[in-house]
C-alpha cells in the first residue's frame, strides 16, 4: 500500500513537471486514455498536365489546389500542416512516399486529416474478384499512361480503390476513434466528353485487354456506384467521410469560376460551402449544400458521398467563422480589400458596409463608409468606398454585406460553325445587338454542327436546343438567342441563395402513394424510401408528392416554391397557376409547419431537378415572370428591381446582362435537389 502511494505521488510529480513543457504523460502510462491533439492536416494532390505521350487530356487540377487550400486555411488548417504534390511530382512512387514518409509520421491519435486527389480516374481489370462489374476503380498518377499494352504497360502504376482503402485504413488506425478523415476525389472513371466542350476528368477507356473487356461485358453487376472505401469501419478506427465528383458512369466536368478559370466542379462547390459552414455542420449537411451548388454548374452530374456522414465536419473542430469580414489591405483613402470573395458569394457589384468594431447588428447601425465590390477573387474583394477612411480607421472596421449581388446574366458563347454557315452569320449579327452574350469569352454555351443543323450545348454537356435540317437563318438565330436567355435566367435563379435576418423557412418533399381508383393520396411514404445508398433522392415519372413547409425563424413568412427543371425550364409550383390561388394563402407562422395540400406528379425530362423556396415578409407573386409577363405582381418588394433586371428583355439590352442588388436579409431562399430517373 505504501509502495503504491509513493509510486502515484512520483507519477503526479513527474506529470506536473512534464506538463510545464506541454507534454501529457498520463496516456503513455495508461494506454486506454489516449491523447487527443486535434491538430488539422491536409494532403492535396493535383495532376492536370499529364505527359503528352501518355494520351491523357489536359485538365486544370492546379486551380483546384489553390482554391481548396485557401478554403482549408480559412477553417483552421495551418500552412505547416498542409502538404502538396503536383504534376510530375505525383507519380505512383511520389504519392506513396509522401503518404507513408511525410503524412503518417506527422499525425497522432485524435488528429484530423483532409485528403484530396484532383486528376483523372480510370477503371482497371479487377485483380482479386471483388467487383461485380469486373473492374476496380483507380486514381491515375502522373506516370500512368491511358492505354493498355500487353507486356508493356498493364496498369502497374495505377492506385486502385483496394490499395487506397488500405492506405486510408492504416491512417484511420493511427488517428484513432477520436480522429477524423475526410477524403475528396475530384475525378471520375467515365468518358472524356462527347462534344469537345469543357474538359471532363476520367476516361471510358478501361485499363484491360480486349479479351477481358469482352468477358466483363457479360457480367450482371452494374458497378455504377462510387468506389467503396469501408468508410465506417471498426471502433478503433477514425470515422471517415468521402466525397466524389460524380458517379463513375458519369462525366465529371470542370466548371468556370467567377473569373472564367476552369477547376473541378466538386472543388468549386466544396470550397464555397466549406468556407461558409458553421461549427456543428455534419458531412451530410455539407454534402447537401454541395449537391445544390453543383446542380447549377454541372446539372447532369450527380456527386456522391459515403461513410460516416452524420459526424461533425472535420471531427467537430472546424474553426469558427466570424459573422463579419475584415479589411486586410488599405490601398488608399477610397479603396480597401476585405478578406472575402466569390467563395463567400461576394461578387462584383455587391455593396459592403464598414462599421465601427464591435458592431453586432449592422441593421441598427450607420456604416462609416459603404463600398462597392469592383474586383472579386476567391477569398478577397476590392471595395471602392463612398467615403474616405484613414488606414488605421479602415483596418479596425467590421465589414458586413448590405446588398448581395448574385452575378449577372452575361454568358460566353462559342460558335463552332464554319464562317460561311448562314446560321452563324445571322447569329453574329443579332449578338452584336445583345450585350448579354459574349462571343468566345470563357464560353459556357457552345453551338456545334450536327449534320445539316446544329446543337446548342450548355454546362455539363446539357443539350439545350437542336436546330435540324436547313432552317431559315434568321428564325434559327432568334430561336438560339431565346434559348440562351432562358438558360442564363435559370442559371441565375439556381445561384440565388440568401439567408434572411429574421426569416428561416425550409421544406420537405413528402412522397405519397395514390389510390389508383380515386387518384387521391392513400398513404404517405418516408422520403428515405426514395434514397439510394449514397443519400441521393430518386423520383421517377409518375411519382406523386406534396410539400411540408417549416418555419424555423421568429417571424411569419409568405412562401413561393419554384421548380427549375433539368433542361433549365421554369415552373411555379406554389402558388399554383390560375387565379384561384393567391400568394397570401401560403403563409407559415414562426415555429410552425404547414402541410401543403396540393399534390404534384413527377414528369420528364430526366436529370437533376431543383426546387427552390423563396420566403418573404409580404406576399409576392412570382408566377408572371414564369409566364413572361414581367414583375407586375411584385409591387414595391425588394425582389422587384432585381427580377426586373433578370426577366426584362429591355433591361438585359440596356444593362448588358447585369442584375441589380437586393437588400441583405430581405428574403430567405432554401433549395434542394433530387434525381429524376429515366
Amino acid at each position: 500500500m505504501e509502495t503504491t502511494s509513493l509510486l502515484l505521488q512520483a507519477v503526479r510529480d513527474l506529470s506536473r513537471n512534464l506538463l510545464l513543457f506541454g507534454i501529457l504523460l498520463l496516456p503513455a502510462l495508461h494506454p486506454s486514455l489516449e491523447a487527443q491533439s486535434g491538430r488539422k492536416f491536409a494532403l492535396l494532390i493535383g495532376i492536370g498536365n499529364y505527359p503528352r505521350e501518355g494520351g491523357w487530356q489536359p485538365i486544370n487540377s492546379s486551380n483546384d489546389l489553390a482554391v481548396i487550400s485557401d478554403a482549408l486555411r480559412q477553417r483552421g488548417v495551418p500552412d505547416d500542416n498542409m502538404f502538396f504534390l503536383k504534376e510530375e511530382q505525383a507519380t505512383r512512387a511520389g504519392i506513396l512516399n509522401i503518404w507513408k514518409s511525410v503524412l503518417l509520421p506527422r499525425v497522432q491519435r485524435g488528429d484530423v486529416v483532409y485528403f484530396q486527389f484532383s486528376g483523372h480516374g480510370q477503371q482497371v481489370a479487377d485483380d482479386n474478384g471483388d467487383e461485380l462489374d469486373g473492374y476496380d476503380e483507380a486514381i491515375v498518377p502522373y506516370d500512368s499512361p491511358l492505354r493498355y499494352q500487353a507486356g508493356v504497360y498493364q496498369g502497374e502504376n495505377l492506385i486502385r480503390d483496394d490499395e487506397l482503402n488500405n492506405l486510408f485504413t492504416d491512417l484511420r488506425g493511427r488517428l484513432g476513434p477520436a480522429g477524423n478523415l475526410m477524403v475528396v476525389l475530384d475525378a471520375c472513371h467515365s468518358g472524356t466528353g462527347t462534344r469537345g466542350m469543357a474538359p471532363a476528368r476520367g476516361t471510358d477507356v478501361a485499363m484491360a485487354s480486349d479479351e477481358y473487356k469482352t468477358a466483363a461485358a457479360r457480367r450482371t453487376g452494374d458497378g455504377l456506384t462510387a468506389p467503396q472505401f469501408g468508410a465506417v469501419g471498426a471502433n478503433e478506427l477514425a470515422p471517415m467521410a468521402a466525397f466524389f465528383g460524380a458517379a463513375h458512369n458519369q462525366l465529371n466536368f470542370e466548371a468556370r469560376d467567377e473569373q472564367g478559370n476552369l477547376l473541378g466542379s466538386l472543388t468549386y462547390a466544396l470550397s464555397k460551402e466549406l468556407s461558409q459552414a458553421s461549427p456543428g455542420t455534419t458531412y451530410r449537411g455539407l454534402f447537401d449544400e454541395v449537391r445544390v451548388e453543383m446542380s447549377t454548374i454541372a446539372p447532369n452530374q450527380q456527386p456522391q458521398a459515403e461513410g460516416a456522414l452524420d459526424q461533425e465536419l472535420l471531427g467537430g473542430r472546424l474553426l469558427e467563422r466570424p459573422s463579419y469580414h475584415q479589411v486586410v489591405r488599405w490601398n488608399d483613402p477610397g479603396s480597401v480589400v476585405v478578406n472575402a470573395g466569390w467563395i463567400q458569394s461576394l461578387n462584383e457589384g455587391a455593396v459592403v458596409g464598414l462599421f465601427p468594431a464591435e458592431t453586432r447588428d449592422p441593421s441598427r447601425a450607420t456604416p462609416l463608409a459603404k463600398g462597392t465590390v469592383t474586383r472579386a477573387l476567391p477569398f478577397e474583394a476590392t471595395l471602392q468606398l463612398d467615403n474616405s477612411l484613414r488606414e488605421k480607421q479602415a483596418r479596425s472596421c467590421w465589414a458586413y454585406v448590405l446588398e448581395p449581388n448574385f452575378g449577372d446574366l452575361r454568358i460566353g458563347l462559342s460558335i463552332q460553325l464554319p464562317d460561311s454557315h448562314p446560321v452563324r452569320q445571322a447569329l453574329v449579327k443579332k449578338i452584336a445587338e445583345n450585350s448579354m452574350i459574349r462571343l468566345d469569352e470563357t464560353p459556357e454555351v457552345y453551338l456545334v454542327a450536327s449534320g445539316a443543323g446544329a446543337q446548342l450545348i450548355g454546362a455539363g454537356d446539357m443539350l439545350l436546343a437542336e436546330i435540324s435540317g436547313n432552317p431559315a437563318p434568321d428564325a434559327a438565330a432568334y430561336s438560339i438567342l431565346e434559348r440562351i436567355q432562358v438558360y442564363a435566367r435559370a442559371r441565375y435563379f439556381r445561384k440565388l441563395e440568401m439567408r434572411g435576418s429574421y426569416l428561416n423557412v425550409d421544406f420537405e418533399i413528402v412522397p405519397v402513394r395514390l389510390d389508383p381508383r380515386t387518384g387521391l393520396a392513400a398513404e404517405t411514404l418516408p422520403l428515405d424510401s426514395k434514397r439510394d445508398p449514397l443519400g441521393n433522392v430518386h423520383l421517377k415519372n409518375g411519382d406523386a408528392f406534396r410539400f411540408r413547409v417549416n418555419n424555423r425563424g421568429n417571424k411569419a413568412a409568405y412562401f413561393t416554391i419554384m421548380d427549375i427543371m433539368p433542361d433549365n425550364n421554369f415552373a411555379t409550383l406554389i402558388p399554383g397557376p390560375g387565379q384561384h390561388e393567391t400568394p397570401a394563402e401560403y403563409r407559415v407562422g414562426p415555429g410552425q409547419s404547414v402541410d401543403v395540400p396540393n399534390l404534384f406528379n413527377i414528369g420528364p425530362p430526366a436529370g437533376v431537378e431543383m426546387f427552390k423556396l423563396i420566403a418573404t415578409e409580404e406576399p409576392v407573386d412570382l408566377r408572371p415572370i414564369v409566364g413572361g409577363a414581367g414583375t407586375r405582381g411584385l409591387g414595391d418588394s425588394p425582389l422587384k428591381k432585381m427580377l426586373d433586371d433578370v426577366f426584362s428583355d429591355q433591361a438585359v439590352l440596356t444593362r448588358g446582362g447585369s442584375a441589380a442588388n437586393t437588400a441583405a436579409g430581405a428574403m430567405h431562399v432554401y433549395s434542394t435537389t433530387f434525381i429524376i430517373d429515366k
